[in-house]
């Protein structure tokens, strides 16, 4: 190493590191707004007309969801981490997109927790680290989760076997390729390299069309009422006379 490459490495770490090495990252990713709307994917017509959906940012449980960074530790170095984090106010943005894409699939949004839904879809904004000291590598992600609605059985579901429905739903959930999947919860995910900029637009768009553009699903939320019915009881018996 030459006298003035080891300068500028001791003038960067000293005093806290005994000798050169990488160094963690800290990417702040930076918005940039799609100018076109991407085309949907091919989906049966009106497939989404009875499902009714609340689109809101997921609550602020865990730190990382709510901070919107992912932490990596460094290779090398468990004891440092990279960072990677979206702006801070980019779930507003993202949570509206997210129903703009889904009223071009047919889906209804309620405007708030007020109104009757079938599924609340949480949205979660956030950044994905490297493990490398490499900024480049630095990703967003975006994942919607689609909670069952305590509408949902006088909605998308009046008049269909739940028991049928959900054994028939675990079948659409592999073609898809959803997360976490199940009638009453499944998930969808997008990243995109942010370097820093990233189009906020087309990430959650992407999370979208990874579930409600998957063809299999929305045939068997048009479907399900006349594939799985629910029997109506048999009648009681007249009393004796």
């Amino acid at each position: 190493m030459s006298p003035r490459a080891l300068f500028a490495c001791v003038a960067w770490f000293s005093p806290w590191l005994p000798s050169c090495g990488p160094s963690p990252i800290h990417v702040d990713g930076v918005v940039r707004e799609s100018s076109e709307m991407r085309p949907l994917r091919n989906v049966a017509p009106n497939a989404y007309r009875d499902l009714r959906v609340l689109v809101r940012a997921a609550a602020e449980g865990a730190q990382q969801a709510a901070t919107g960074c992912g932490v990596a530790p460094l290779e090398g170095n468990a004891d440092r981490n990279n960072a990677v984090c979206v702006p801070a106010d980019a779930s507003n943005d993202a949570v509206r997109f997210v129903r703009q894409r889904l009223r071009s699939y047919g889906v209804g949004v309620a405007r708030d927790a007020r109104e009757p839904y079938d599924y609340e879809v949480q949205v979660v904004l956030t950044g994905v680290a490297p493990r490398q000291p490499d900024p480049m590598q630095a990703k967003a992600a975006a994942r919607l989760t689609f909670v069952l609605g305590p509408s949902a059985a006088s909605g998308v579901f009046h008049g269909v076997d739940r028991p049928s429905a959900s054994a028939a739903f675990d079948s659409v959930a592999k073609d898809c390729a959803l997360l976490d999947a199940d009638m009453t919860t499944f998930a969808s995910t997008s990243t995109q390299p942010m370097t820093p900029a990233f189009d906020l637009a087309g990430l959650v768009g992407d999370a979208v069309d990874n579930a409600i553009g998957c063809d299999q699903l929305a045939r068997f939320f048009l479907e399900a009422r006349t594939r799985y019915p629910a029997i109506a009881p048999a009648p009681s018996p007249p009393p004796p006379r």
